[in-house]
């Protein structure tokens, strides 16, 4: 009998850190490239936003909006009493041009905003800024993301497939 309790000890566990700590998830798309691609294994920190709220930098997973069940990966752009716009390919915050040195090109979707952040949300982009490449906080099916659909904070590349090699 102890045997029973310790699975079930164990089950129980391991569905609280997945609930609730950490948990995997993989990359279905492109939005995020150069940073993350199509495939990439992640490790999702659930833990992180219990005690902080979300930074600008921070790649974080959400519940998209408009889609139950189906999660996004991005990058938080902006925070309450941001100011967000685009203007000439190039993402202002605040009216002060942002350095981005994680993406690949300019903002090819055209001038956007201003638009400001309200409180108990972040607006976020995906770091492929190709046209059309992300359905991010600019287009009104995702919007600014309140705190309550974000999952947590990307903390690793647990496994990239286009690395892999096989012998």
């Amino acid at each position: 009998m102890s045997w029973l309790r310790t699975v079930l000890l164990a089950v129980s566990v391991a569905l609280v850190i997945n609930q609730f700590g950490l948990a995997m998830s993989v990359v279905n798309g492109t939005s995020m490239q150069p940073t993350l691609e199509d495939g990439d294994r992640l490790l999702i920190n659930k833990f992180h936003f219990l005690f902080e709220e979300p930074r600008r930098g921070d790649v974080i997973t959400f519940e998209d909006p408009s889609r139950d069940g189906r999660y996004l990966v991005k990058r938080v752009v902006g925070v309450p009493g941001d100011r967000i716009a685009i203007r000439g390919g190039e993402l202002y915050r605040n009216g002060k041009r942002v350095s981005e040195p994680y993406i690949d090109s300019d903002i090819e979707d055209g001038n956007y905003g201003p638009v400001a952040v309200k409180p108990g949300s972040v607006f976020v982009m995906g770091d492929n800024r190709h046209r059309y490449a992300s359905r991010d906080s600019r287009y009104k099916s995702v919007g600014l993301v309140p705190n309550e659909l974000i999952e947590g904070k990307v903390e690793l590349i647990l496994w990239r497939p286009s690395l892999a090699t096989f012998l």
